[in-house]
C-alpha cells in the first residue's frame, strides 16, 4: 500500500496494511538532530509537510535565537537557550485598533505556489500537506499577542472579530490556491486553545467568537477535497463536541499529561474524527528503555482498531539508544492487524 492510500485509509476509518505516520524530532534539541543524522537513523513516514502559509523572513539571527518576520509584519523571537525552543511575540503588528487600519493583507504569491507545487510532484506516493496557524493563533501569534487579544475578545468583540477576519482570510486564500494549484490533500492548522486546566476561553465564548472562523476555515477546505488537521495542546475536552462539529478530520496531539485520553477519545469520537496522538513529553523522556515499546504498544492498542489513527512519532529529550529503541518499536507494532 503506498503512503499516501494508507493515510487516506485512515481518514476514513478503514484498517490500513499499517499505521500511518509522521516523524519528527522535537524542534529546538538541535544535538539530539545531529545525533539522529550521525546515527543514519531513518525516521518512518508516510506524510510530507510541503510549507507553510506564512513565509516568514529571519532578519536576525544570533548563536541561540532568531527574529522573525512575518508578512503581517510582526516580529517574534524564537529562543534555543531552553530546551524545545521558544518563540515570544516581541513586536505585535497590531498594538491599537487604528494600526488595523493601515495594514495591507499579504498577498497570494503564485510563484511560491509553483514551488510548493514541484515539492508536491517530488513526494506524490505521499500524503502532503501545508500549514498555518488556526484562527485564534493567527491572531495571537502575529497581531496582538496572546494577553491583548483575550481581553479584547471579551471587552471589544467587535474589535475581535475584524482582527480574525484580517488574521485568517489571506491565509485560507493562500491554501486554496496550493491546494488547487499543487494538489495538496491536507491542510494543518497549528493553534494552541488550552493548558492543562482546560480551554482558555469558556465553551460558550468559543463557539460565539472563534467557531464560526474554525468552520469556515474547514469548510473552504473541505469544498476543494482536502482534509483538515487540528494541532492543539492542552485539555480539551470541554469543545471537543464543538471541534468536531466544527468538520475537522484529525486532532492532534492529544497529551495524556493534559488530561486528554486517548482511549476515551476513540469510544466517543472515533467514528467522527481521526486521531493523530503524539507520547507525552514529560513521560516520554524520563521513561527507561526497556518500557517504551509497551507505552507504545498502550497508545497504538488504544486507537488503531477500525483505522481512524495516525500516529506522530516524535523524539524527544532522550538518549540516542532511546530513540533508536523508540523507532524500532512503532516500525514492529504498526502493522494491521493489531493483535494488543
Amino acid at each position: 500500500m503506498k503512503s499516501v492510500d494508507r493515510v487516506l485509509a485512515a481518514l476514513y476509518h478503514e484498517e490500513p496494511d499499517m499505521v500511518p505516520c509522521l516523524w519528527a524530532v522535537a524542534s529546538g534539541l538541535r544535538g539530539l538532530q545531529d545525533a539522529v543524522l550521525k546515527r543514519g537513523l531513518k525516521l518512518p513516514g508516510d506524510m510530507v509537510n510541503v510549507g507553510s502559509v506564512l513565509d516568514v523572513e529571519v532578519v536576525e539571527r544570533g548563536p541561540d535565537y532568531e527574529v522573525l518576520k512575518s508578512p503581517f509584519g510582526d516580529l517574534r523571537r524564537r529562543s534555543y537557550k531552553v530546551e524545545y525552543g521558544y518563540i515570544k511575540l516581541v513586536k505585535p503588528a497590531v498594538s491599537s485598533p487604528e494600526d488595523l487600519d493601515g495594514l495591507e493583507p499579504p498577498e497570494v504569491s503564485m510563484e511560491r505556489v509553483e514551488e510548493i507545487k514541484k515539492v508536491v510532484e517530488a513526494h506524490e506516493d505521499y500524503f502532503t500537506f501545508i500549514g498555518h496557524e488556526s484562527p485564534f493563533d493567527s491572531v495571537t501569534q502575529h497581531l496582538r499577542g496572546f494577553e491583548q487579544f483575550l481581553p479584547d475578545i471579551l471587552g471589544n468583540p467587535s474589535f475581535a472579530r475584524r482582527l480574525l477576519e484580517f488574521a485568517v482570510k489571506p491565509q485560507v486564500e493562500f491554501a486554496k490556491a496550493v491546494i488547487e494549484e499543487a494538489g495538496v490533500q491536507g491542510v494543518w492548522l497549528t493553534g494552541d486553545l488550552g493548558d492543562r486546566h482546560g480551554p482558555f476561553i469558556s465553551p460558550k465564548t468559543y463557539r460565539e467568537v472563534l467557531y464560526p472562523w474554525d468552520r469556515m476555515v474547514v469548510d473552504s477546505y473541505h469544498k476543494l477535497g482536502a482534509f483538515v488537521f487540528l494541532h492543539s495542546h492542552g485539555n480539551l475536552n470541554l469543545i471537543l463536541d464543538d471541534l468536531v462539529e466544527a468538520g475537522f478530520d484529525a486532532l492532534n496531539p492529544i497529551d495524556e499529561a493534559e488530561g486528554m485520553s486517548l482511549a476515551a477519545l476513540k469510544e466517543k469520537y472515533g467514528d467522527k474524527i481521526t486521531l493523530v496522538p503524539q507520547p507525552s513529553t514529560y513521560k516520554l523522556e524520563r521513561m527507561p528503555k526497556d518500557e517504551i515499546e509497551e507505552y507504545l504498544a498502550s497508545q497504538i492498542g488504544a486507537a488503531a482498531h477500525g483505522g481512524g489513527l495516525i500516529y506522530y512519532g516524535v523524539i524527544v529529550n532522550m538518549p540516542i539508544g532511546n530513540a533508536e529503541c523508540y523507532v524500532r518499536a512503532f516500525e514492529r507494532l504498526r502493522r494491521y492487524p493489531v493483535r494488543f
